[in-house]
C-alpha cells in the first residue's frame, strides 16, 4: 500500500476512534419544576374578617450562562416568561420542551383567577400555576424560577358569644418535577429542582400567628391551626450530582403524568386544607407564596470515558493502526 493511502487510512480509523472514545461523554443535564394550585377558597367560618387591601405578585427569572433576565413584580398577576437561550414555549404554556439540542432557560408564572379581589369580575376561588425549565447540551451553568403570591391585609372583629375569628383553606394541587444529570458529569455538576408552597399570617407585631407548609404529612409542617388535608409534599426538592448520575427522576405523587397543553390543568391534583386557631380582634396580613426553581451546573469529566459499546470498536481501529506500520526489514 502506498504510503499516501497509509496516511488517510490512518487519519480516518484516528478520527473513528476518537468519535467512539467521546461518544459517550456528550453533556445534557435537565431540570423542569411546575405546580398547579386550582380551587383554592378562603373561607371565614367564625368571627368576622373585613378586607383591607391587596398586592398580587407574580415574578419570572431566567438566567443562562451569567446572562440574566427578570420579570414581573408586585401588582402583576402575570409576569411575562423570562427566557434565555433556545426557548420555543411560547406566553404562559407551561407545559414541558424538554431536552434538545441548544442550552435554554426559561421561568413561567400567572395568576389565572383570584378570589380576593375576585379577578377576573366574579371569580370565587383562585388558581395559580408555576413553572421552571432548565436543559444544558454542554459545560455551562443555568437556573430559573416563577413565584407567585399575594400580600392580603385584613382586620380580624369578634362576633358576640365567640373568642375569636378563623380562616379556613381549601384547594387542590397538581404538582410535578423531572431533573437528569447524565453519567458523563464531572466534579461539580448538579441539577436541582425545588417547589414550595407557604400560608402565613403575621400580626400587626409582625409575630406569625399561622404558617402552613403542606409536606404530605398530615398534621405536620403547620403552626397555628389544624391540618384537615394533605396529598402530597408541596415543598420538597431534588438534586442529582455525578454520585446519582445517569438516570430520569420524576417526581409525580398524584400519578396526573406530565403537565400537558398550557399547563393549566383541573381535573387531576390532590385535596389540601386547614383552618387556623382562634385568632383575636385586631389586623393581620396573609401571605400567599407559591415557588418552583431549577438549577443546573455541568462539568464534563477530565478524562471521557467510553460506552462499553465502543470498546471492540477501539481495539478493531488500534489493530488496523497496527497493521499499517512499516515493517523494519532485517
Amino acid at each position: 500500500m502506498h504510503s499516501s493511502s497509509r496516511t488517510r487510512l490512518a487519519a480516518a480509523l484516528l478520527a473513528l476512534l476518537m468519535l467512539a472514545w467521546h461518544a459517550g461523554a456528550s453533556a445534557a443535564a435537565y431540570a423542569y419544576s411546575y405546580m398547579s394550585v386550582f380551587g383554592l377558597v378562603i373561607r371565614n367560618p367564625t368571627g368576622a374578617t373585613s378586607l383591607i387591601s391587596n398586592i398580587d405578585l407574580s415574578r419570572t427569572t431566567a438566567t443562562l450562562n451569567g446572562s440574566s433576565i427578570i420579570n414581573g413584580g408586585s401588582n402583576e398577576i402575570d409576569a411575562p416568561q423570562a427566557a434565555r437561550g433556545a426557548v420555543t414555549k411560547g406566553q404562559n404554556d407551561f407545559s414541558q420542551q424538554g431536552m434538545g439540542s441548544a442550552a435554554y432557560a426559561r421561568g413561567e408564572a400567572q395568576i389565572v383567577s383570584s378570589q380576593i379581589p375576585p379577578f377576573p369580575p366574579g371569580s370565587t376561588s383562585t388558581q395559580a400555576v408555576n413553572a421552571a425549565e432548565t436543559f444544558l447540551a454542554g459545560s455551562g451553568s443555568a437556573d430559573a424560577s416563577g413565584s407567585n403570591g399575594s400580600s392580603t391585609a385584613m382586620a380580624v372583629n369578634f362576633v358576640v358569644g365567640q373568642p375569636g375569628a378563623t380562616l379556613a383553606f381549601d384547594f387542590r394541587a397538581l404538582p410535578f418535577m423531572q431533573l437528569y444529570l447524565d453519567a458523563a458529569a464531572g466534579a461539580g455538576s448538579a441539577a436541582t429542582t425545588n417547589m414550595a408552597l407557604t400560608f402565613t399570617i403575621i400580626d400587626e407585631n409582625g409575630q406569625i400567628v399561622f404558617n402552613w407548609a403542606p409536606d404530605g404529612k398530615l398534621g405536620s409542617g403547620i403552626l397555628g391551626g389544624s391540618e384537615l388535608a394533605d396529598a402530597a409534599s408541596l415543598n420538597t426538592g431534588y438534586t442529582q450530582t455525578p454520585l446519582t448520575s445517569g438516570s430520569m427522576f420524576s417526581y409525580d405523587p398524584g400519578g396526573c403524568g406530565t403537565p400537558t397543553g398550557t399547563g393549566i390543568g383541573t381535573t387531576c391534583g390532590g385535596q389540601y386544607g386547614a383552618v387556623t386557631d382562634n385568632l383575636i380582634a385586631g389586623s393581620y396580613t396573609l401571605v400567599l407564596h407559591i415557588l418552583n426553581s431549577s438549577e443546573l451546573a455541568y462539568v464534563p469529566r477530565t478524562t471521557p470515558i467510553p460506552l462499553p459499546g465502543t470498546l471492540p470498536l477501539l481495539a478493531a481501529g488500534l489493530a488496523a493502526l497496527a497493521s499499517l506500520a512499516p515493517r523494519r526489514h532485517r
